[in-house]
């Protein structure tokens, strides 16, 4: 990761909050200014009773018991999120909420004051490990991975999340020691009472363009799960599994669901937009596209159904392209923020991790090269329809006329590693998981010792770990499924 400036952080804007009771009872946790008399903090933190809320706006405040008395103006115990305001005070710095949809992987920042590290501030980097946004019944907004600088986060709870300097959230809870949740100022202000609150503080909250959106269609029922989200290092690697029944790896109900993604891989947008018959014949015209001779068309299409629903992707172009006698894997966009993300695939399907893992090496080397993304483009260009969403942003990427860095804010490589594993011809009921994570921890030794990731600054690698009994099986009854 780059580095980052302090000021990123709004240490100025970030305090030390402490609830008393009458009867000796003190509660400690963080608090921020968001206006020039409010302040956001996790209800959590403050008691039934108090008698007495502290705010400590430095290090050297708290050492010396110098402290702001704030008052409680409104809370939600059910999202713990409340809004205090302070006596005799004026802030003078504070942070600007933003309304933001996060994606996974996302690096965000936060600070607090843990109470490990006693009355000093902790600036940690985060990234963003899971969203709920799709999920009606939850209690939080996303989580976020821990920081090596932490061990314990108590003391942590009402810290901002912060993005480009404005907070999208605030942290909630620590749970089973290595997850952080948080809520989003999203989720925050469709409490109308919490909306009020601030339109009449005359807090202002800005908006990231497209925040509210959402990725085009797809099938919901998904052939994998998703079992391992190892966030140990670089890169992040996903286990991918699609689940035992008795003891039976489940590839009838793996090929009869992943049958249903064939449209949307094989088929753009506007294919699909223009057809003009029943679902029957959208659905032959879409095999007609599947490569059935091909293994590699299997892995491709497993690796758009991984980034499809882990990431809010927009298709670009789905199936095979050979252009110099090469093979191109699957092409999105992402709208991450206020970033627009090119991600192309590089999947990879053989009889080994090892070989696994050079194939996807050589495929990289490959996308980076600088012909290779020139006729990437050039395929791109052809590709942008009307009925993409937010076709304004992603005209962009087929506009001739910039040049290649100029198109997008970022490049990542989705790599998706399929190959015959022990894992899964000698399943361990008892000890899968721990076996599968030592899978994908020496999985990522291998990608870090043949890539050097500082080949092209703008590269993020996001790796799916699909081990599986027998290819050839796999792939037999997948076309005999489709055919």
């Amino acid at each position: 990761m780059t580095d980052i400036k302090v000021e990123e952080y709004k240490v100025n804007s970030i305090f030390i909050l402490q609830c008393e009771n009458g009867n000796n009872k003190i509660v400690r946790g963080t608090c921020f200014s968001i206006s020039d008399k409010l302040i956001v903090t996790a209800k959590h933190n403050l008691l039934d009773d108090y008698k007495i809320i502290k705010i400590f706006t430095t290090s050297d405040n708290y050492s010396s018991s110098n402290f702001i008395e704030a008052e409680l103006i409104n809370f939600n115990s059910e999202i713990d999120i409340a809004i205090l305001s302070v006596k005799d005070f004026i802030f003078t710095d504070y942070i600007k909420l933003n309304l933001a949809s996060v994606n996974m992987e996302t690096q965000v920042l936060s600070c607090g004051y843990p109470v490990e590290k006693k009355h000093y501030d902790a600036p940690i980097k985060l990234k963003v490990t899971n969203n709920f946004e799709n999920t009606e019944n939850r209690e939080y907004s996303f989580e976020v991975s821990q920081d090596a600088t932490v061990s314990a986060y108590k003391g942590m709870s009402g810290a901002p999340i912060i993005y480009n300097r404005k907070c999208i959230g605030v942290m909630i809870v620590q749970q089973a020691q290595n997850t952080l949740y948080a809520m989003s100022i999203k989720d925050i202000i469709a409490d109308e009472k919490f909306l009020s609150t601030l339109t009449e503080n005359g807090v202002v909250i800005d908006e990231v363009e497209g925040f509210n959106y959402q990725p085009p269609p797809y099938p919901r029922v998904s052939p994998f799960k998703y079992c391992i989200n190892c966030n140990d290092g670089e890169p992040n690697i996903k286990g991918v599994d699609i689940g035992f029944e008795l003891k039976k790896w489940k590839l009838q109900n793996f090929v009869e669901v992943l049958h249903d993604w064939v449209v949307d891989y094989s088929l753009s947008l506007k294919d699909q937009k223009e057809f003009k018959g029943g679902h029957n014949q959208l659905f032959k015209r879409a095999k007609s596209q599947y490569n059935i001779d091909n293994k590699d068309a299997l892995a491709d299409l497993c690796l758009h159904v991984a980034i499809r629903e882990t990431y809010k992707t927009i298709p670009i172009m789905n199936k095979l392209f050979d252009l110099s006698n090469k093979t191109f894997s699957c092409t999105h966009a992402v709208l991450n923020m206020d970033k627009l993300e090119l991600w192309i695939g590089a999947s990879s399907v053989t009889n080994t991790i090892e070989d696994a893992v050079d194939n996807s090496i050589k495929n990289i080397k490959y996308i980076l090269d600088n012909k290779s993304l020139h006729n990437r483009f050039f395929a791109l260009t052809n590709q942008i329809d009307d009925s993409w969403p937010h076709k304004d942003k992603l005209v962009r990427l087929g506009d001739s006329r910039l040049s290649l860095e100029e198109r997008f804010d970022k490049i990542i490589i989705p790599v998706f590693l399929m190959h015959e594993s022990d894992l899964i011809k000698n399943y361990d009921k008892d000890n899968f998981l721990n076996l599968f994570n030592a899978h994908i921890k020496s999985s990522r030794v291998l990608i870090e010792s043949k890539f050097d990731s500082d080949v092209v600054d703008l590269i993020d690698l996001r790796v799916f770990c699909f081990p599986v009994s027998d290819i050839e099986k796999l792939n037999e009854a997948f076309v005999e499924e489709i055919s």
